[in-house]
């Protein structure tokens, strides 16, 4: 082989080696970079200073020892609960005091619950710093029946490195003597006691160990009085029977006056009759609309009932769709509604009232709108729509007027509710301070009775008996239009497919009779549907399309109406 046929070998076999050998950094990156920063801490000590004042003077000294990184910054949590607040802030770094600043070389106190104090300076690696804290805390003395109790957490409750020692010293009046021996709560400390000192020493301290330490003095002697936190839980507690028990009151009080209200109209089962089956016939010649509306929750006209009226009314001559020639990328069918009869005869008043809201624009009446336009016009104008259609149903006695206002006054009673929960709450952030949030269960009863004077109201039919009557029919015949949907009605007459087609819209099943229509085959188009010329299947895909966008349409048209713990711990490390 020539020396010209053994370069391209040779330099395939090289590109292949440097692959290789960038693949194996790529792989050995992560796990060098993963290992290579740790940190912990040689030493977290405490030194307490107990003022006879019961003002707790703070010094935390943390030796962190960095292995890799670079590391640039150490934060430190401070709690202030169960005390009457920290101050006096200071850091150091090696011996260093660090002025207030988010930058290298500076100290960031953030006054917040807790406050965190975040040291940040030069990146640095494989190195050893002194940290040191400075704090005052106030109300650090809890009052208990027979003693003034120092109860603190000696370390952060929430850390995620190891601590190789702690020394906790606390230094207390020298004229002032403990009446019991000092505690450890929670952790394990070795425990030495001098003359005005109390050490409490661990060794090998693992992540998230807290160390709680506890010693008790003579009543009274470090504080007159309980600290002001804890003397608003101790008032808040005192309050808590009493807010309960009116929450408790309030709460089944409302619950009985909703259920009184829902009983008194109460309809006898025996005004109802039996249930009804499925029915493939038609129960009536109702108006699709009325149909609709009578199976409706709450019998409350909708935008699927405007959608079964412009079927309806396509029907009767009144209206023809077309499809038109106009496409978009996002939209590959475009549709309009035509009027063809201007001035129609025997028009209910919501069908009078549909085809004004639809065809009626600013500058006046137009003969045609683009069916994507139909739920803008819904969602705007729909009352014009559903209101005569509802006082159809109450002159033809389909609708009784006390189940109506009883209907209403839950809404009323529901929308009251809810608005007295803001007085409510100001309220209970006025009693805050005496009570703690209890004064907020009210706040919740008052959220909780509402929504169930809104559940109430939605589910209160106003119907009355013969109306109850009429739309238990319908619903029969309504399941039936779903059993052909889901296609398990395989015998259904395709004759009757644009018949019922206005009545599957007034159900909310507008595309699914549709696509059971093509599904099935063998059935012509509705006369009032115009496909573009020349379409394959006689129309029948562009037709599926438009009852797609036509429910699309309808759905778019939406108008209508004593301390449980100890102070201190708080969080630490470092990044």
């Amino acid at each position: 082989m020539s020396q010209w046929h053994k370069m391209p070998v040779e330099i395939a076999m090289l590109k292949r080696s440097y692959l290789w050998l960038i693949a194996l950094l790529l792989c050995a990156i992560p796990l060098s970079v993963g290992a290579a920063k740790s940190y912990s801490a040689e030493r977290f000590d405490v030194d307490w200073n107990l003022t006879e004042s019961g003002l707790l003077e703070v010094t935390e000294t943390v030796v962190f020892k960095f292995a890799g990184g670079p590391f640039t910054f150490v934060y430190r949590d401070l709690p202030t609960a169960y005390s009457d607040g920290i101050w006096d802030i200071e850091a150091s770094l090696d011996g260093q005091p660090m002025p207030k600043g988010s930058q290298a070389g500076q100290v960031e106190i953030e006054w917040d619950n807790p406050i965190k104090v975040t040291w940040h300076f030069a990146p640095t690696s494989d190195s050893t710093h002194t940290f040191q804290l400075n704090y005052r805390v106030a109300g650090v003395i809890r009052s208990e029946a027979n003693a003034d109790l120092f109860w603190w957490n000696a370390l952060p409750t929430e850390y995620e490195y190891t601590i190789g020692s702690a020394t906790v010293r606390l230094t207390y009046p020298s004229g002032i003597q403990p009446i019991g021996p000092p505690e450890v709560r929670r952790g394990a400390a070795q425990v030495a006691q001098e003359a005005g000192q109390v050490i409490w020493s661990a060794r090998d301290i693992r992540p998230n160990t807290p160390l709680t330490v506890a010693l008790p003095f003579p009543r009274h002697s470090l504080a007159a009085a309980p600290p002001d936190w804890q003397a608003r839980e101790e008032s808040a507690e005192r309050a808590m029977p009493g807010f309960l028990a009116a929450a408790g009151a309030v709460l089944l009080g409302g619950i009985g006056a909703l259920w009184a209200i829902w009983a008194r109209g109460r309809r006898p089962e025996t005004a109802l009759g039996p249930a009804t089956l499925p029915s493939s016939i038609l129960p009536d010649r109702s108006a699709p609309a009325v149909a609709g509306t009578l199976v409706a929750p709450n019998a409350k006209p909708g935008p699927a009932q405007a959608l079964a009226t412009l079927f309806g009314l396509a029907q009767r001559g009144v209206l023809v769709v077309e499809e038109s020639p106009e496409k978009r990328w996002y939209r590959p069918h475009e549709f309009t509604v035509r009027l063809v009869d201007g001035a129609p005869r025997n028009l209910r008043p919501h069908e009078r009232e549909l085809l004004d809201l639809l065809f009626t624009t600013k500058t006046g009446r137009t003969d045609a709108i683009k069916l994507s336009e139909v739920g803008t016009r819904l969602t705007s104008k729909l009352s014009r729509f559903s209101q005569p259609l509802t006082e159809e149903l109450r002159a033809s006695g389909l609708i009784d007027g006390e189940r109506q206002a009883t209907a209403n006054r839950f809404m009323i009673i529901g929308v009251g509710l809810i608005v007295m929960m803001i007085p409510l709450g100001a309220l209970a952030v006025v009693l805050m301070p005496r009570a703690g949030g209890w004064p907020f269960l009210l706040v919740a009863v008052a959220f909780l009775l509402g929504v169930a004077a809104f559940i109430l109201a939605s589910a209160y039919s106003p119907l009355s008996d013969e109306g109850e009557r009429q739309a238990a029919r319908w619903r029969g015949f309504e399941k039936y239009l779903k059993e052909v949907t889901k296609g398990r009605e395989p015998a259904w007459d395709l004759k009757l497919f644009d018949e019922y087609l206005p009545y599957a819209a007034a159900f909310g099943l507008t595309e699914g009779w549709a696509k059971a229509f093509q599904k099935r085959g063998g059935a012509e188009i509705p006369p009032w549907f115009r496909a573009l010329a020349g379409a394959q299947d006689g129309g029948v895909a562009a037709f599926v399309a438009m009852t797609s966008a036509a429910r699309s349409a309808g759905a778019s048209g939406t108008g209508g109406a004593g301390g449980g713990g100890a102070g201190g711990g708080g969080g630490s490390g470092a990044g």
